[in-house]
């Protein structure tokens, strides 16, 4: 919720479009405690309630697309087809502080490959005192706690 709060914040308020991208399922089984993550489509499902709720006004400039590779839609060539219509224009890209490492390879791998300006990485920080990740969520919830 940090970061789709973040995301929402950060889009321009009149024409700004805001893409979020849902990991599928086939990419999550390494997670611990995989199987007691929501299907592809209830993630889906609960980030466009959320943001709803957040930012009414601004569902229709948003778009919710499953993540089918570690980079998505913005380490996608300016041609690919592989999220069928989008365009890489994108500008920025919210993360976490546990996926920073990967936005600057992305970084290095849209300016080195594709040829794209670098994304300005807008990155939260964690405010709880035993950095409750999804993970320790998915932990405490198999313990019964």
């Amino acid at each position: 919720r940090k970061l789709l709060t973040l995301a929402v914040s950060s889009v321009r308020p009149v024409d700004g479009r805001l893409l979020i991208g849902v990991t599928r399922d086939e990419m999550l089984t390494h997670k611990a405690f995989s199987e007691s993550i929501p299907p592809l489509n209830e993630r889906i499902a609960g980030v466009l309630d959320f943001v709803g709720n957040l930012a009414p006004g601004m569902m229709n400039r948003v778009r919710c697309v499953p993540i089918t590779d570690e980079y998505g839609p913005p380490g996608q060539p300016v041609e690919s087809d592989m999220y069928p219509g989008l365009k890489n224009d994108f500008d920025a890209l919210v993360l976490s502080h546990e996926t920073l490492p990967t936005g600057r390879k992305l970084n290095v791998y849209r300016e080195e490959v594709l040829g794209l300006e670098k994304l300005k990485l807008l990155c939260t920080q964690r405010t709880e005192p035993h950095g409750m990740s999804s993970t320790a969520l998915r932990r405490m919830r198999a313990s019964g706690k």
